[in-house]
């Protein structure tokens, strides 16, 4: 490369290489010559002899008149005659461009006067720096617009700093003036005492690591006012290049205190709606022991009085009282259930079933009704259907009989069927109950699983009922993920149409209706040879239980309590007894407390619960407690004999 021999020469070069554009002006001769990098910035003919107006007109309007306020003040007596500034030119396509410009005059004495005889004007480009200036400046305006609208304070705090950075929202959520200075220190002491030990293991924790790690901490803080609020301090520990140990803490404020207000509300809402389910369903236990107790009686001694009538008359009064005493039992259950059911209480307990078993049991049940009307009841089975479905055999049984016991009710002639499909497209078992009845009215069938709600016909009237039922099936339907449909014409009958999920790999057979219907109903009258204790706090229960055991030959002693009946079995002077009858709820000690006493004693002959409660949770905690099985009121002396004999003999 030829070396440049002239300093003039090596300028020249050096401006071209910073891309500096030139402007030279002669004030005397309004004269003003770019060079072609000032040119091309300030969108002027290179080389060309201009004004100094041609220059002036490409300033931007906006910067104008801080231009002219700066040459005025180079131009004063006084003045240096130089000044740098940052400006906008405006091209004649529109396009505008930032310059940063360094201006010197050069002053002439002219007849004692400092007159501008020439100046220079250096310009470079920078309207690129401006460009990243601004996209920097938006985005921090957003950043800040959105943390100050999300209540978000942002803070900045140096290994080495008593003075962190804080962000106007940090002083807000502080409770403090923007101009009081917040040390590091000063803020630890607003950390609530009893979070204080907390946020220091946090830190301590976090600057022992090599490496960066996030962080988020829920704290209180107290304001100088003494008021407590609560935020999410959200962060980063950061490291330098090279350094092991953290060197900033950079991370976020909020405010959540609104928030944690409506968590201990929410808390304290569901603790109250627990509370009152809790006693919700301790009422409805209670109601139910109050309820069927003493209807267990009543039915009970009904039974026992039927037993020794001879006259007709007599037996015919003690049948209407057995008979609307079961009826009466009967509405007592749909509304326990109802009640159950609202208050979350219902319990299902899926389990292997077999479809036509339970069908069965609703035919043998549901005959004697049927026959008592002259009605025939039709039992159909369209096809294979599963062989074992899991579900609650129990609540489907309650179901179907609800169904097929409303259409007996309300069908005075014809049938009643009850055809059973399966649909292996959509894995539903379909049991659908047919009556040849009055029907529904089409405005009655939107409301008809309602509970409390009949059909507003003069048939319905006369039969009576409480309108639960079919409340009671639609929502154990549900329970059991099916549901009940109706379809029904006046005058002409009804369809109820339960459906039930089933699995998908399912074994199908041939229905059996030969089943047996209860394991506990003997197929005889059966001989007790047992010595039972019967514990109950009600005599008329005591004198019930007593009198079915007898009768099928068993002996019986007595206890009003847990208590005695604890006392009696570990009494050395009282005779061994076979097996124990336990009430489940009794004053001074009740059965779960004293089947439980027993058993940790080490007593180990079955004992039988009897409980006037129907719950799975109920059965569960007298199992739970140690009952070998337990049982209902109202007695069914069947089931109870069957059940201690076959305890008996195991």
């Amino acid at each position: 490369m030829k070396p440049h021999s002239t300093a003039e020469e090596r300028l020249r070069l050096a401006v071209a290489v910073a891309q500096i554009g030139i402007i030279e002006l002669d004030y005397l001769n309004d004269i003003a010559v770019a060079d072609d990098k000032a040119a091309e910035l300030f969108g002027l003919a290179s080389g060309q002899t201009l004004c100094r107006d041609d220059v002036h007109r490409r300033f931007h309007p906006e910067d104008l008149a801080e231009i002219e306020r700066r040459v005025e003040e180079s131009l004063k007596p006084d003045g240096k005659g130089e000044f740098q500034m940052q400006h906008r030119v405006v091209h004649d396509d529109g396009q505008i461009r930032w310059v940063d410009i360094r201006k010197r005059i050069f002053f002439d004495d002219i007849d004692g006067k400092r007159v501008p005889a020439r100046g220079m004007v250096a310009a470079i480009d920078i309207t690129e720096q401006k460009e990243s200036e601004h996209r920097l400046r938006s985005g921090e305006d957003r950043l800040r617009i959105a943390a100050e609208t999300t209540g978000f304070g942002t803070y900045d705090i140096g290994a080495g700093s008593e003075q962190p950075v804080w962000s106007d929202q940090i002083y807000r959520i502080f409770g403090l003036e923007p101009n009081v200075p917040l040390t590091r220190s000063a803020m630890f002491e607003q950390v609530h005492q009893d979070d204080r030990s907390h946020y220091r293991e946090l830190f301590q924790r976090l600057i022992q690591k090599d490496a960066d790690e996030n962080f988020k901490l829920e704290h209180r803080i107290v304001r100088p006012n003494g008021e407590i609020r609560w935020v999410i301090n959200s962060g980063c520990v950061l490291s330098e290049r090279g350094r092991a140990t953290p060197t900033r803490v950079v991370g976020t404020m909020q405010d959540i205190t609104n928030r944690k207000l409506f968590e201990q509300s929410l808390k304290s809402a569901r603790d109250e709606a627990e509370k009152a389910n809790r006693s919700r369903g301790e009422f409805l236990a209670n109601m139910s022991h109050e309820i069927r107790t003493p209807m267990a009686a009543i039915i009970g001694h009904a039974d026992i009085l039927r037993d020794h009538l001879k006259d007709p008359d007599n037996i015919q009064v003690v049948e209407t009282i057995r008979r609307n005493g079961n009826f009466l039992l009967g509405i007592l259950n749909d509304i326990l259930d109802l009640s159950k059911i609202d208050a979350g209480k219902l319990e299902v307990e899926l389990q292997p079933a077999r479809p036509d078993e339970i069908v069965a049991e609703v035919r043998s049940l549901m005959d004697v009704r049927a026959a008592e009307k002259k009605l025939p009841l039709k039992i159909e089975f369209d096809g294979e259907i599963p062989e074992i479905i899991q579900t609650d055999a129990i609540r489907m049984r309650q179901i179907l009989l609800n169904l097929v016991g409303n259409a007996i009710k309300f069908t005075d002639d014809g049938e009643v069927r009850l055809t059973v499909r399966y649909e292996g497209d959509t894995n539903r078992l379909l049991f659908q109950v047919v009556d040849t009845g009055v029907g529904i009215d089409p405005e009655d069938l939107g409301s008809l699983f309602d509970p409390f709600v009949q059909a507003d016909n003069t048939s319905t009237r006369t039969v009576g009922g409480t309108g639960l039922g079919l409340a009671i099936c639609q929502r154990l339907a549900k329970a059991l993920s099916g549901e009940v449909d109706v379809e029904s014409e006046q005058g002409v009958g009804s369809k109820f149409t339960l459906s039930i999920a089933v699995s998908e790999d399912v074994r199908l057979v041939k229905p059996d209706l030969s089943l047996s219907i209860c394991s506990f109903v003997p197929q005889g009258e059966i001989e007790l040879s047992a010595r039972v204790l019967v514990v109950d706090d009600r005599r008329d229960i005591r004198y019930l239980a007593q009198h079915f055991i007898e009768r099928a030959g068993g002996e019986v002693v007595t206890a009003t309590n847990g208590q005695e009946a604890v006392d009696f079995i570990t009494s050395d002077e009282s005779e061994d007894v076979d097996l124990i009858v336990m009430d489940m709820q009794m004053p001074v000690m009740d059965g779960y407390d004293a089947t439980s006493k027993l058993r940790s004693q080490g007593y180990k002959l079955p004992i039988i619960a009897l409980t006037a409660n129907a719950m799975k949770s109920d059965r569960d905690a007298c199992l739970a407690a140690g009952c070998t099985d337990y049982t209902t009121k109202p007695l069914d002396s069947k089931l109870l004999i069957g059940m201690i004999d076959q305890l008996t003999r195991l």
